[in-house]
């Protein structure tokens, strides 16, 4: 069993879309000399800066960042990578004597690098192949309805839109003979990390209006050219990025669908909706520190992480 005192240190700051999450982690990275991981399942795409909400260049520029901008918008990317990846990224971190911060809305990742992966056997390329082709073919809504006929608990887990989950679930079920929950249930996973979680919320009627204006904003920057331009390179609608929420809902659109005004009502209600998932997910999440934007102090929790690291770990720049 890990002995907790050596377990590496991380400073993790989560919560849902739209919250402020890149705004407080580049304040207290630059303050406390560290260095963001992120946590964001779609900023890892290159060529899709509006829609992810990438931080700027200047903001790229001013502290170091890791795991974005890292793969096409035809690769798929596993939690089980980004686990690699950040372990990677935090032993580079803790080698230059910096802080690694964790910062994003993708609970599953971020919980899974804190935890690690259940032990999964391998799953022969050809099943997988075989199940997109049959989400293909019938729609992901129809494979969901399979997950729930053959793992109730893990359908009741996984959104009904969720493909590559709802895949995952049954490739493990066709190969294995055993519900993915089984898995689930029998592995004790074993904390990997020592980390302190700073958890960004909001009254949910603001955090939507700001969702709202923030779509808004998107499409002003021009969401809509950047979606054009993926598809001018040659990216389709089967393209694991290009599912992504304020993008796929413009396939749509350009087939005649939908008109302008209901397109993007629609990306702002999948936000919304999405908002609420990561919300009931991170409520049920270990927490040690819950704060509103509106009640930011930047200065208190700088003093609550210093604590948590102890002193002669933070070097600070302010």
């Amino acid at each position: 069993m890990n002995n907790k005192r050596n377990l590496q240190k991380l400073i993790i700051i989560c919560g849902p879309t739209g919250v402020g999450k890149t705004s407080v982690a580049m304040q207290l990275a630059k303050n406390l000399a560290g260095e963001i991981i992120s946590a964001d399942s779609r900023q890892v795409y290159k060529y899709m800066n509006i829609g992810t909400a990438k931080p700027t260049p200047e903001e790229l520029a001013s502290v170091p960042h890791h795991l974005i901008d890292i793969i096409d918008p035809d690769e798929k990317f596993t939690a089980g990578e980004f686990v690699k990846k950040a372990d990677l990224a935090i032993t580079k971190i803790k080698k230059n004597k910096r802080i690694p911060f964790v910062v994003g809305g993708t609970g599953f990742y971020i919980k899974s690098l804190s935890y690690g992966l259940c032990k999964i056997p391998p799953i022969p390329a050809a099943i997988r192949n075989e199940l997109k082709q049959e989400t293909e073919k019938n729609g992901v809504q129809a494979l969901h309805e399979t997950l729930k006929e053959i793992d109730p608990i893990a359908a009741q887990k996984i959104e009904s839109n969720d493909g590559n989950r709802i895949v995952r679930a049954l490739e493990v079920y066709r190969v294995t003979g055993f519900p993915i929950s089984s898995y689930w249930q029998k592995d004790t996973l074993e904390k990997r990390y020592q980390y302190f979680t700073i958890y960004l919320n909001q009254e949910r009627s603001e955090l939507y209006e700001k969702i709202n204006s923030r779509i808004d904003k998107m499409v002003q920057e021009g969401l809509f050219d950047e979606f054009k331009h993926l598809l001018e390179m040659g990216y389709t609608q089967n393209d694991p990025g290009m599912n992504s929420l304020g993008y796929k809902e413009f396939f749509d659109h350009i087939n005649g669908v939908y008109d302008w005004h209901t397109t993007v009502d629609l990306i702002k209600q999948h936000m919304r909706n999405y908002a609420k998932r990561q919300l009931t997910w991170f409520s049920k999440q270990e927490i040690h520190l819950t704060i509103s934007p509106s009640m930011l102090t930047i200065f208190d929790i700088e003093n609550q992480i210093m604590e948590f690291l102890g002193h002669n770990e933070v070097c600070c720049n302010s």
